[in-house]
């Protein structure tokens, strides 16, 4: 990273902390979480859709951490808000959240939906709005979304385009998404509100062993491929293997994920919202250590 990128981040970084009140020395967004270890075992049509290590080794160790997105430390799980989970899979960091496409489409953009939701001016999100209609969707499906019963009965998507590269050099966009093996109920809202205010990372481990599939969702040829705001509306998905996730487990050390860590066989998504988290990713790492 070079100085002009960590000047960039850094910057992004102090902004997005002042917009959304967070402690300078913990996660600007993830701050409540648990963690978990596991395994994944790729499908049999995985290598064949990309020569990736992950989907030609028989069984690759997973580090994941489960996370509420916002209300930071002293937030509760049942508040309204998505669920996160981020894997370290071998070479790939997989960043994902319960809600299938993204509020904004760059990191400046994030700062002011942030500046816009917390504003005492009753005016500011309508403005926010009318500047960003890309926004109408996650916050759509946010609006509908209720608390979640457990971290391992919700599904999760990378909301960004990934190419998966066969032997041939071939590439094929595709989103990425982790289904439940045992997809489970939502909460009512007063019902979850009345549980411990870390009640999702308290029943984890009676959630434990919990699986996903790993599925990637093809495109249209009408779809936006890039866009990280849109739907697709291809409906045809494919397997590429199963995480499990055997029992909680917090590493010695913080996993430092970043959305664009990915190995050879896999391209790099190629909207810029992907680029700026993977830069605010790294500069909030050295922030918390500071």
């Amino acid at each position: 990273m070079n100085s002009d990128t960590q000047a960039r981040g850094a910057h992004l970084v102090e902004q997005l902390a002042a917009a959304t009140g967070a402690d300078p020395g913990r996660r600007l967004l993830h701050a409540r979480g648990a963690w978990a270890e596991g395994e994944f075992a790729p499908s049999p049509l995985a290598a064949s859709l990309s020569t990736a290590a992950v989907f030609t080794a028989p069984r690759t160790p997973v580090t994941a951490r489960f996370s509420t997105t916002l209300g930071g430390a002293g937030g509760h799980d049942g508040d309204p808000g998505d669920q996160g989970l981020a894997l370290r899979v071998g070479d790939l960091d997989l960043v994902t959240f319960t809600l299938p496409v993204f509020f904004v489409r760059t990191g400046a953009d994030l700062i002011d939906f942030f500046r816009a939701i917390r504003s005492d001016d009753p005016a500011a999100f309508a403005a926010f709005l009318r500047g960003h209609p890309e926004a109408a969707t996650a916050l759509g499906f946010a609006g509908k979304a209720r608390p979640a019963t457990s971290f391992t009965g919700v599904t999760y998507h990378a909301v960004h385009s990934f190419g998966l590269v066969d032997a041939a050099g071939t590439n094929r966009w595709v989103r990425l998404s982790l289904r439940p093996l045992r997809p489970l109920p939502s909460l009512d809202p007063e019902q979850a509100l009345a549980l411990p205010a870390d009640y999702l990372a308290r029943d984890l481990t009676d959630r434990l062993p919990a699986g996903f599939e790993l599925t990637a969702h093809l495109p249209d040829p009408a779809d936006e491929l890039h866009d990280p705001t849109r739907l697709w509306t291809g409906t045809e998905t494919v397997a590429l293997g199963t995480l499990t996730l055997t029992r909680p487990q917090e590493p010695a050390t913080e996993t430092a994920f970043d959305p664009l860590r990915l190995p050879r066989g896999i391209t790099a998504p190629q909207d810029q919202l992907s680029e700026d988290r993977s830069t605010a990713y790294a500069q909030a790492r050295r922030r918390r250590a500071s």
